[in-house]
Parts: C-alpha cells; structure tokens; sequence
C-alpha cells in the first residue's frame, strides 16, 4: 500500500512538473515583449550612430534607418492594430498561475512605442511625415494621440505640419498633445500663439499646463504677458 502512494506521489509530482513546465513554455510563445533588431542591431545602436562622427557609419545609419526602421515601426503603428482574443485569453489565464507571467504588449501598447520611437529618431525620421499625416485623416481616432506626438518630436517639415497641429488645437481630446507637438518647433510655430492663449482659460488642467509650456517655448514675450513666469 505504501509502495502504490508513494508511486501515486511520484506520478503527482511528474505530472505537475510537465504542466509547469508546459505553462511556461506556452507563456514564453505567448509573450511579445522583445528588443526588435534592424540589420542584426537595436534602435539605440542605429540612433548613436547617426549622431556619431564617423561619416561612413552615420550614412549606413541613415539607409537602415529609412530602409527598415521606419517602414517596420509605421507598419506597427498603422497596420499592427489588433490581437486575438483566443491569445488574450490564454494569456490571462496563465498570468493567473503561480510563478508565470507573460511578457505580452497589447497592440495598443505596441502602437505608442512604435510612435515612440518615431519621435526619438527626431529629424532623422522625416520620411515617415507623410505617412503620420495621412494617418490624422484616418478614421482610428485613438491613433492620432501618438501620430501628433510623434509629428511634434520629429519636428521636420514645419510648413505642412504646424499647420496641420493648429487645427487640433480646438479639438477637447488632442488640444494637449498638439500644444506640446507644437512647442518642439519653437519659434517656427509663433503663428499658433494666437490659438494656444485660450487654452490657458481650458476646463481640461493637462490642456492649460500644456499651452503655458507650449508658450513658453514658442513665444516668450507673449508668455510673460499672459503672465506666464
């Protein structure tokens, strides 16, 4: 009789194990969360390299940079727009377990790195104006938060663009993000003041914050007569 439970333990233990052990691997297939590469390197090393000094380098940079950056991190932002319920349901069931957890980003997720990375390649991205552009006149209202902030960070292109980030300045749910976008261009976007002072009086606090920063940066005389320190 001993013999026979210590058999059943054994068989209990082993088969624990291999679900454990499946848990993790189905959890480490699930997951997303990883370091993209581009030409066998990560975007930080590409970006060091277009600052850098070597000339040679800096210009191979730039070519993978319009080759396969930002036509990768565009597809993502635009196109990678969806997940599938079956794995989001997976994924929460295994996230419930003990000692797994599944390193996953959703796509909303995905979509505002993507931006992100945009906006922190600066003017070296300023191929991709384009393509944000055309995605402000999408109908997917929740891209346009990050396409704004990417567009303010890039900011190239500051005739077609400024224009462009005014016009959301009347909009309650982006006036935000177009004042901060706007204020990267300095001085260039003195043409918006006139739209960003009455978003001091704004019922939002993130829009008014916003528009004292934004003034701040592009006009500092009318800051101080609004009187902005």
């Amino acid at each position: 009789m001993k013999k026979q439970i210590k058999h059943i333990s054994v068989g209990v233990v082993i088969g624990l194990l291999i679900l454990t052990g499946a848990a993790w691997l189905l959890s480490k297939s699930l997951g997303n969360f990883h370091e993209p590469l581009y030409a066998g390197q990560s975007l930080d090393y590409w970006r060091q390299q277009l600052d850098g000094r070597d000339t040679g380098a800096s210009n191979k940079a730039y070519a993978v940079v319009n080759t396969q950056v930002i036509p990768q991190l565009l597809d993502t932002l635009f196109h990678d727009t969806n997940d599938s319920k079956v794995r989001l349901a997976a994924i929460d069931v295994l996230d419930g377990l003990p000692g797994i957890r599944v390193n996953f980003m959703d796509a909303r997720e995905r979509q505002s790195c993507a931006a992100g990375s945009l906006g922190d390649l600066g003017p070296a991205a300023q191929s991709a104006v384009p393509a944000l552009i055309e995605g402000l006149n999408g109908e997917d209202s929740r891209l346009h938060e990050h396409v704004i902030s990417a567009l303010g960070r890039i900011h190239s292109k500051p005739d077609v663009v400024i224009p462009i980030l005014i016009s959301f300045l009347t909009n309650d749910d982006l006036n935000d993000e177009a004042a901060t976008a706007l204020a990267n261009y300095g001085s260039l976007a003195k043409v918006a003041v006139p739209k960003i002072i009455p978003l001091l009086k704004a019922r939002d606090k993130e829009a008014r914050a916003a528009a004292r920063a934004a003034l701040k940066q592009i006009d500092p005389i009318a800051a101080a007569k609004a009187g902005i320190n």
